[in-house]
């Protein structure tokens, strides 16, 4: 049986950010703190190790393609 959910979330159109402060709740760290990941549970992905990496630009985190795409 297949069901359906709905997840809302709260960024900006380009970044994990909707403003200064107030990230997505899909924002976590790997690497001890060292970079930032998105941990949606996007299909396909195998776990820890596929999860899509985030890069800060200008000081703000940019959502990744995957987050772009799947949340227009």
């Amino acid at each position: 049986m297949k069901r359906s959910i709905t997840i809302t979330i709260d960024c900006g159109e380009t970044t994990c950010a909707s403003e200064p402060g107030e990230f997505c709740r899909f924002v976590g760290m790997q690497g001890f703190g060292s970079r930032y990941v998105c941990t949606f549970p996007f299909e396909g992905l195998r776990g820890d190790q596929d999860r899509p990496r985030l890069f800060d630009e200008g000081g703000w985190i940019q959502r990744c393609a995957l987050c772009k795409e799947t949340f227009k």
